[in-house]
């Protein structure tokens, strides 16, 4: 029976194996836990990392969320380095969609509305997707549970793509409990990938 849960919902690589080998190291030889995890390619990563040491898991899956029951069957990690599973970005590299708004464009808010559902939806296709995507002002609807695009923005996370959402934005227009999407960030994580990212794309 599993006595530990490590929640890593709303991560993307490399945190959820980061809090993984975290877990790994506070349990015993033969010790369960389990890891919830909404993102496939974290879900892989996480899964490799496991085999390669070793690891016993056990996968199953509820709609989007992973469930992978871990046995601990080693006293010590053989590949405990996450990087190479999970490399981190370089600062300066990747580029980052910014959101200031739920429309594209100043002119005709229904054409407004019409561009970014068509931006949104086509991020899919570029080629690298971007590093991360941010949402702060009226950009935070595109992220609630009513929003066109969050399904596409779902979509792109599962990819791998981070998404940070303004939390004092949230605050203000009292839509936290409704943002659907993403992670409910605050400014100095906004300034930190905006000043790093090689390229900032403003709608």
């Amino acid at each position: 029976m599993s006595k530990k849960i490590v929640d890593a919902q709303g991560q993307v690589c490399p945190k959820p194996l980061i809090l993984t080998k975290k877990a790994l190291q506070d349990l015993d030889e033969n010790e369960h836990m389990t890891v919830l995890i909404d993102n496939a390619t974290s879900k892989e990563n996480v899964e490799r990392f496991l085999h390669d040491n070793d690891i016993g898991v056990k996968i199953t899956q509820e709609g989007s969320v992973y469930s992978l029951l871990v046995t601990k069957t080693i006293s010590e990690l053989a590949k405990p380095d996450e990087q190479a599973y999970c490399p981190v970005p370089a600062s300066g590299s990747g580029s980052v969609i910014c959101f200031k708004s739920n429309r594209m464009g100043l002119g005709d808010d229904d054409l407004g509305d019409i561009l970014i559902k068509a931006f949104v939806n086509t991020i899919k296709e570029i080629n690298p997707l971007p590093k991360q995507i941010i949402c702060y002002t009226s950009g935070i609807f595109l992220a609630l549970a009513d929003s066109p695009v969050l399904k596409s923005l779902q979509e792109l996370e599962h990819e791998g793509v981070s998404i940070i959402v303004c939390g004092t934005c949230a605050d203000y227009y009292g839509r936290k409990a409704n943002v659907k999407v993403g992670i409910i960030s605050n400014m100095y994580d906004i300034m930190e990938t905006l000043s790093t990212a090689a390229k900032v794309i403003y709608p």
